[in-house]
């Protein structure tokens, strides 16, 4: 993967490998774009706190208050292991409001549930190659001074990619993989950009949700209006 400053002779090489494919899951509508044009939006991590009625997508991506799992903790003095009496809390707050795009690492019915309005999944067979044209397209569409990383998000414990990889252990299911964009210096509130890579129909593929799982979507969405 590659992190760095959005420019190409300021990447860095991370090692993290990313996995075989990737999976997207939302409106057929968008998705077709995605993959006729390339176009992806970028959002804005501040939206995310004001997603109510969404679980899955309702976060606060700038101030983390983690429990972390299974902590190692050693005595500065001596080094020796010290073993917590409850838990330890990892809090971390990044000043800047930034840019991301979610996708996830496998395919489940269960994201078409969670993710309210999805009827299409979009496959990304070649990961490598679609975040070559995405960094690519951002150095045309987002300042030269902005940083932009991709990579695994960590659950219950910290990346080492920081706060924008990191999240409380309640959103495991989301087997999430993330690009953001970073401004430097830090802005407060960032806007929702577009970017467009060009085709990816040589690498990619949008397949509509099976039956099965919008019937439990719809199921499982007349089941939470009959209870509200």
């Amino acid at each position: 993967m590659r992190i760095g400053l959005n420019n190409v002779s300021c990447y860095m090489k991370i090692d993290l490998n990313r996995p075989p494919k990737l999976y997207r899951y939302s409106e057929q509508k968008w998705l077709d774009l995605s993959l006729r044009f390339g176009e992806f939006r970028l959002r804005p991590a501040s939206e995310y706190k004001s997603m109510e009625g969404s679980v899955a997508r309702t976060d606060d991506e700038q101030h983390r208050r983690i429990v972390l799992r299974n902590p190692q903790i050693t005595h500065v003095k001596t080094g020796q292991p010290l073993i917590p009496v409850g838990d330890v809390v990892m809090a971390s707050n990044l000043d800047s409001d930034y840019l991301t795009l979610s996708l996830a690492t496998v395919y489940s019915d269960h994201f078409y549930q969670d993710f309210e309005g999805s009827d299409a999944w979009l496959i990304i067979h070649n990961p490598d190659q679609f975040f070559d044209r995405m960094y690519k397209a951002i150095d045309s569409e987002l300042p030269n001074s902005w940083g932009a990383a991709d990579g695994p998000v960590s659950y219950g414990s910290c990346s080492k990619l920081g706060a924008p990889f990191t999240k409380p252990e309640k959103f495991l299911f989301q087997f999430e993989w993330r690009f953001m964009c970073l401004p430097i210096p830090s802005l407060s509130k960032c806007e929702a950009t577009v970017v467009t890579l060009g085709s990816i129909e040589d690498i990619a593929e949008v397949i509509t949700a099976p039956d099965s799982a919008t019937q439990l979507t719809s199921r499982s969405s007349g089941h939470r209006i009959g209870t509200a």
